[in-house]
């Protein structure tokens, strides 16, 4: 399938494609070679390759994106152990995954100890650094190049395709999705599942966000540009596929774990999708149908392939092309590039390019062709040949993720937050002469994770202990009319009592579903460091069965955050009201990171 409905074209801002080619050897004198594996000795190795004395060892440090940072852990592990030198220097990577976003918004940040080499998922992190002002933070001798490729998808359950295929219906656009997200299943067969549901990321820090976002602007009605964005026809059409979203994974990995796991504990007599659609890379749905989709290959098997596997749509108005450019940082020494491009060149060696083949990429160098695994995984044609549309330069990029979070769904949320008197427990924090508490540490990320909404969303506040059970602080208001006051209530949280975590979970989930605006995701952010200790009849069980087990979009999501140890919290029980509620765990064992927790919940937000 390719998009050949005549999608609009622009000039590329910046041309990231350039081959290393003969600059590489130029800028390093001596190519690389095998080394012993002692790193002194010289003379001849085996199979006749030359080893040369190691006198010099150079690390560099790479930060991958996640979905495919197991894979380059691999390669780099292999590196490492592969006696390659740059004349008398050796190198040693070390890689750290973190999402391309992510990345991107430290370095514009000024990030300390930013890495030498950096993989985002797409060249389009490039365009927005260098738009913000950033763009002498990217060096140009090695210039950025593909070491893979991929594409944006529309992943669907199989149930869902054979679902519409029964009606004489088949996804082939971005329209088809604003069509079914107006029309629900009712029109289907399926009244049970209620509207039509689309799983999708943040465009702010995931790139599957992003390209989506792009894409659906690019398939809008209209000419492309910055002026054509608040067009009422663009935004009706956006917004009406963004409609259709019941929340904004914060990172593309995490989300498919998701959705596999929600997929697996399913009865099949009472099955509903977790989610209609997915908007993500092609090749996280190879790796879901695989039995992989937290991303670790070593986990492909039989045993674990779903048993609701993915079938991917390329969207014939709008199908982007995902480059994973390889990039040298301007604050790389000369050692440490020539090192960078050793690395890269053992990447595209074509023993490396089948590692990132065999888990579901395309090749670096053609991307409007599948490969053998994707045509026999995903069941795409042999003879696909895609067209891809061109990605905007870095201004109109900037403004579609500014336009993109003004049509976004709108967040209805409810804060609930721990004040027993555990939260006076002190937690070791190297960094200050005198420990905070852990309350200490969470009035300030709280305060944070209220500016991460928009004006226009809505937030409410209760905290509980015991006697009573919880206080509603504020009720769920617009955020552009109260977060100065919440910020300061929160500020004055005080600690006492015991843990009523069961009964303040009832009636928040009861008001926020009594309460529901079916036109906004609506969630619970449930933090807590203990245990239940108030009476409640029937205890957990009793609780989870009253939780909405459908987790239609007309349910109440609840994130839970379980704070500090782990044998204090309850992070089982935490754990089971997010999977009933089809929403996520976030982890803050260690009370520091309490404020990376709460990013990451509110990022499901928009």
């Amino acid at each position: 399938m390719s998009s050949t409905t005549g999608p609009r074209r622009f000039h590329r801002g910046h041309l990231l494609g350039l081959l290393v080619g003969l600059a590489l050897i130029a800028a390093t004198a001596i190519g690389p070679r095998q080394v012993a594996a002692d790193g002194n000795r010289a003379g001849e190795g085996g199979n006749g390759a030359t080893v040369a004395p190691c006198r010099r060892t150079e690390r560099i440090q790479v930060s991958s994106s996640t979905e495919k940072a197991v894979v380059m852990s691999r390669l780099a592990e292999q590196y490492n152990s592969s006696g390659r030198a740059v004349g008398d220097l050796c190198g040693k990577i070390d890689l750290t995954p973190l999402t391309s976003g992510a990345t991107k918004n430290a370095l514009a940040a000024g990030m300390k100890d930013p890495p030498e080499v950096w993989l985002p998922t797409s060249s389009m992190w490039l365009r927005l650094l260098e738009q913000e002002g950033h763009g002498d933070l990217i060096a140009r001798d090695p210039a950025p190049q593909s070491i893979t490729t991929s594409t944006l998808v529309i992943a669907m359950p199989q149930s869902v395709v054979e679902a519409l295929e029964k009606h004489g219906k088949r996804l082939k656009t971005w329209a088809d999705v604003l069509e079914l997200s107006r029309s629900g299943w009712s029109a289907y067969g399926k009244q049970a599942w209620g509207k039509f549901i689309l799983g999708r990321d943040n465009a702010e820090t995931s790139t599957s966000g992003l390209a989506a976002t792009v894409a659906t602007y690019i398939a809008a009605p209209g000419e492309l540009s910055a002026a054509n964005l608040a067009n009422p026809q663009v935004t009706a059409f956006v917004h009406g596929i963004e409609s259709s979203v019941t929340r904004y994974g914060d990172e593309a990995v995490r989300f498919m774990q998701q959705i596999y796991d929600a997929e697996q504990r399913q009865d099949a007599t009472k099955y509903r999708p977790y989610v209609d659609a997915v908007v993500i890379q092609e090749q996280m749905a190879y790796l879901y149908n695989r039995g992989a989709p937290g991303g670790d290959p070593g986990k492909m098997s039989a045993e674990r392939v779903p048993r609701n596997p993915l079938r991917v749509v390329h969207p014939e108005d709008g199908t982007l092309e995902l480059d994973h450019p390889y990039v040298v940082l301007a604050s790389a020494t000369p050692d440490q590039r020539a090192i960078a491009r050793d690395f890269y060149q053992f990447l595209i060696d074509p023993l490396q390019q089948k590692e990132f083949a065999n888990v579901g990429f395309r090749p670096r160098d053609d991307a409007t062709r599948p490969t053998e695994q994707l045509v026999h995984t995903l069941g795409v044609p042999a003879d696909q040949h895609l067209t891809f549309v061109q990605p905007p330069d870095g201004k109109l990029l900037a403004a579609m993720v500014n336009s993109w979070d003004k049509v976004r769904r709108k967040t209805r949320v409810l804060l609930v937050l721990d004040v027993s008197g555990s939260m006076n427990e002190i937690a070791d924090d190297p960094n200050r002469a005198q420990d905070p508490t852990k309350l200490q540490l969470l009035i300030p990320a709280a305060q944070r994770a209220l500016d991460l909404l928009d004006d226009d969303d809505e937030v409410g506040l209760w905290t509980f202990s015991s006697n009573p059970s919880y206080t509603q602080v504020m009720p769920v208001s617009r955020v552009g009319a109260v977060r100065a006051q919440l910020k300061a209530r929160i500020q004055h949280l005080k600690a006492s009592g015991n843990t009523a975590l069961y009964a303040v979970t009832d009636a928040a989930s009861q008001m926020m579903a009594k309460s529901l605006d079916p036109e906004r995701i609506n969630a619970i952010v449930l933090l807590s460091d203990g245990q239940n200790t108030e009476n409640y009849p029937g205890g957990a069980r009793t609780l989870l069965d009253k939780l909405n087990p459908a987790g239609r979009d007309t349910s109440v999501r609840i994130f839970t955050v379980p704070y500090g140890k782990a044998e204090n919290a309850d992070v089982a029980t935490l754990a089971q009201i997010a999977n009933r509620t089809k929403a996520a765990q976030y982890d803050a064992s260690d009370p520091l990171d309490v404020g990376d927790a709460f990013v990451q919940v509110f990022r499901n937000f928009g």
